[in-house]
């Protein structure tokens, strides 16, 4: 069951409200995710759109309690998309400090819970290395997951492509899309692009990806910006991956709700 009422979206609340909210319990939810090309058959919102539906959809349970879910971070760290039209990316310092500045603005009034929740594979090693600058510049721990990291069992349960099916604008991400607004996919432009990772180990897939990271590019390393295979997606499949992953984050936000402020707050700062 869920809540009607969006008294758990930042952006409706007063200043008041805000005031009022628990700091030892409210926990601000960030969705990050990116502007950048999918295929000819998706949206380039598909990344932000994914990681917001997922926290709102978690914000509105009525089981998860004391939950604000943060304006989205609309734009990522996207220059391998950049040789497509539609691509917005930030360099790594812009991203930084955009996410560090958003944390320190709500940190001022006393608040320390935060929960990042991913949507774009470009930003998972960038925030890596955002939290744990913020934990050295703010003195908080910032928890943060990309939402199929959550999932992946899942993943591997439902997939019917190869391996190097679950790329990008891919058998899971369209599946997705065809589940949670349909009305957005092109879908005689759907087709498979499974482009030789070079070596086995570069393989990129949500399911199994490879422990050699290169590089891409986009437009050199694909025919029309897909990697995966598409043509596999359903609705059926996208429903399975969307309520795991809101299963998981609702159990990872009700977990982190236990911890104390000592795990997240450093008292020097």
């Amino acid at each position: 069951m869920t809540n009607s009422y969006q008294g758990f979206l930042w952006m409706y609340h007063t200043w008041k409200q805000i005031e009022q909210l628990d700091p030892d319990k409210t926990i601000f939810v960030i969705p990050t995710g990116a502007i950048e090309q999918h295929g000819p058959h998706l949206p380039v919102d598909t990344d932000i759109f994914n990681a917001n539906k997922i926290a709102e959809f978690v914000g509105k349970k009525d089981d998860v309690k004391n939950v604000i879910v943060m304006p989205p971070i609309w734009w990522g760290t996207s220059p391998h998309h950049k040789g497509y039209p539609g691509t917005l990316s930030l360099r790594l310092e812009t991203f930084y400090y955009l996410l560090k500045d958003l944390i320190e603005s709500v940190k001022i009034h006393g608040f320390y819970r935060f929960l990042i929740i991913n949507g774009h594979g470009g930003n998972a090693g960038i925030l890596t290395a955002a939290t744990s600058q913020i934990n050295y510049d703010l003195g908080l721990s910032i928890p943060s997951f990309s939402y199929w990291q959550s999932i992946q069992k899942v993943l591997v349960a439902i997939g019917e492509s190869p391996i190097g099916g679950m790329g990008h604008a891919c058998e899971m991400e369209t599946s997705l899309a065809l589940f949670l607004r349909p009305e957005l996919v092109n879908k005689k432009e759907i087709k498979a692009d499974l482009p030789e990772p070079g070596i086995a180990w570069s393989c990129i897939d949500f399911r199994a990806s490879g422990f050699l990271g290169i590089p891409l590019d986009f437009k050199r390393d694909s025919k029309e910006g897909v990697m995966g295979d598409p043509t596999f997606a359903t609705a059926e499949k996208g429903k399975i991956i969307f309520d795991a992953a809101c299963e998981a984050a609702s159990v990872v936000i009700t977990d982190l709700a236990k911890l104390k402020r000592e795990k997240f707050a450093t008292d020097r700062f």
